[in-house]
Formats: structure tokens, sequence, C-alpha cells
């Protein structure tokens, strides 16, 4: 017996074995994949989504018939060898396509007509490779782009196992690439990054946290409301990465656009609002805005190893980015101050001046919290 049928086999038995009970309808469920380090060889089995794929599915239905696969079976193995790539530093590892196998139409149950003569065709297929490594080094990074165009299609869940060690990740569009086994400092700064990152690209919490500077009176109930702000958002953020509350994000997000029109809404009414009561609802609103910082953690996933570093990692970037974001306001209040207005009436000219600036970006606020409001509720759509 040749030494291919015998690595076939091999790779199909590693895919079971990885994944028990769930394979009971399928090789492998979708969105799933495992790659399985031997000696210097990196056994790789995915679930690839059909709509993945560029022109191998002639009919354009989404799925990929025995005739499709067998038409194309060159040209799917070349985009799935150039589209996982596994890399050893920056160098990529060769890879071969050893077999792609057609996952069974699971329509076959429930409607047997339809998955049988020329409408049969599965969403997904199996592909098996083997990657060819340099060494026995442990610091791998998988890069790829096999997603579908449908939303749950959106994600690979992906395993990889050296000898007694194990660590999952799970692949976006937005997080492609991961490198397996980093030290815990690494992975801290590399999540330290992202949630730096992610604050200052997420204009809505910008919005909301202008919208506290300039409604609050006093630099101690400025302290005050962004403290419980943060304290709040890092309760549930945590609570919902660690599986403790789900929310969806179809009434987080309309959410967190009413916080802007509320907060903003305060500040230009001038409401004689308690600073415990204006406390508790800031409070109220950063609970919901940690679901949402959340939803967006979701996308990149927890570290395998090293949950709780990730998550404090990221939330650590967001105080960062929130910091730096307050500093970055504050400057530019102090340089506007200094140009308009002179040094002879600056004391009388300042107050007055605050003010304006506080209304400008609370009207500001209210436009754009209001938009975002209306964008989520699907009243408007852009």
């Amino acid at each position: 017996m040749s030494a291919l049928p015998i690595v076939r086999r091999g790779l199909l038995a590693l895919s079971l074995w990885a994944f028990g009970g769930q394979v009971l309808a399928h090789l492998m469920p979708a969105q799933q994949g495992s790659v399985n380090i031997v000696g210097t060889a990196a056994y790789v089995v995915l679930a690839v989504p059909v709509s993945s794929m560029h022109g191998a599915d002639d009919n354009r239905d989404g799925r990929l018939s025995d005739l499709e696969l067998l038409t194309h079976r060159d040209l799917v193995a070349r985009q799935v060898a150039d589209r996982f790539g596994i890399f050893e530093g920056d160098v990529r590892t060769p890879a071969q396509v050893l077999q792609l196998v057609a996952e069974p139409d699971e329509r076959q149950l429930a409607h047997p007509p339809m998955a049988t003569g020329p409408d049969a065709g599965t969403t997904h297929f199996l592909v098996m490779m083997r990657h060819s490594l340099q060494s026995k080094n442990l610091a791998l990074r998988v890069d790829t782009d096999l997603f579908g165009v449908m939303a749950h299609e959106a994600q690979l869940t992906l395993k990889l196992t050296q000898g007694g060690l194990t660590e999952a990740a799970v692949l976006t569009p937005t997080h492609h690439s991961h490198r397996f086994f980093q030290p815990a400092s690494q992975v801290l700064q590399d999540y330290l990054a992202l949630g730096v990152t992610h604050i200052l690209l997420g204009l809505d919490h910008l919005l909301f946290l202008l919208t506290l500077i300039v409604g609050a009176q006093g630099w101690r109930h400025w302290i005050g409301v962004l403290t419980g702000f943060t304290v709040a958002h890092s309760m549930t953020l945590g609570a919902s990465m660690l599986g403790l509350v789900q929310a969806s994000p179809q009434w987080v997000e309309p959410g967190i656009a009413a916080s802007i029109v509320l907060m903003a809404a305060l500040n230009l009414t001038r409401a004689k609002v308690q600073p415990l009561w204006r406390l508790g609802m800031v409070a109220s609103c950063g609970l919901l805005h940690g679901l949402g910082f959340a939803g967006s953690m979701a996308q990149l996933g927890l570290h395998g190893i090293y949950r709780a570093t990730s998550l404090i990692g990221f939330n650590v970037g967001i105080e960062i980015g929130q910091a730096l974001f307050l500093v970055l306001a504050w400057g530019l209040v102090r340089g506007l101050q200094a140009v308009l207005t002179r040094r002879a009436v600056a004391s009388r000219a300042s107050p007055r001046l605050a003010q304006a600036s506080g209304m400008a970006a609370s009207v500001c606020a209210m436009v754009l919290g209001s938009f975002w409001l209306l964008e989520r509720l699907g009243v408007v759509r852009v």
C-alpha cells in the first residue's frame, strides 16, 4: 500500500478524534478545523464554505455538486492552498492538498428529492492538507481568508495540537491571523494594542465620552463619572466574554446610540440632576457600552490558553485609549482658548467659551446619536 492513502486515512482519523461526537452527520462541523503537528509536518483538516471559492460554483446556487468538485478540483485545491497559510516566523510553509471531500447534503433527511440528482450539493467541503515545517518550533502563525458570504460563515474555529498542548482560536475577516503558543506577555501586549485601537476607532464610544466631559461640573465630578463609566463597562465586558451574560447586538447597538442622545439632551437642557443620579445614569450607560465592547471582542475571541490575560489586556487597552482621547480633547479646548481669547480678557472669556464649546459639542452628539439610533433601528438606511 502506498504512503498517500495511509496519510489520508490518518488525517481523517485525526479529524474524527478532534471533534468526537460532533461528526455524526458531517466529517467536520462547518466553520471548524484542526491542525495537528506531527514531527516536522502540520496536518490540516478544514470544513470550507463553498461561497468562499471563486469559479467553482457553476450554477451559482451556493452549493458544490460532485460534478462541480470533479471539474474544478485543481482550481479549488490551489485556492485553498493559497488562502490558508501556516508561517514559521515570516516564512510561509509549503502546502500540499491531499484530498477534497464533498460533505453530505444537509437536506437529505428533510427533503430527500432535493439532495439527489443535479440539485444535490453541499454548502461546505472538507479539505485535507499537509504543511512541511522546517523545525518543531511551537511559534506557528496561521493566516486565512477562507470565509463565506453568509453571516454564519464569517468565522473559523481552529484547534492546533502538538503533543500534549492544545490551543483554539477563532478567526474572522477582521482577525484573520493568529500566532499559537505565544508567551503570556506577548498575548497581553497584543490584546492591549487591540483595545487601544478599538476605542480610538469607535466613534460612538468617543462621542459618549465627549458628552460626559462637557457635562461634568468640576474636575472631581469629571473623575467621578469617568470612573463610574469605566467600572461599569469593565463589569459587563468581563461577564459577557466569560459567558455569564448574553446580549444581542440588535438592541445593544441602538442602546449605545440612545445613551449618546440621552447625555447630550441633559447637557443641552441643563437639567438639574443630582450628582449621584447622574453618576447612576452614566454607570447604567457604561453597562450597555461594556456589552458593545464585548460584541467587538467576540469577533476577535479570547486567547485559547490565556483567556484572563487577553481579557485584561483588551480592557486596559480601552482605558488607555480613553485616556489618550481625553488628553487630546483637553488639549484642543485649551488650544481654542489660547487662539480665540486675548490674554487680557482670558479670565472673562474662558467661561463663556467653555460653555459655548460644550453646547456645540452636545448639539453634534445629539445629531449624530439620533442618526445612529435611527440607522441601527432600521428606520433609515445608508
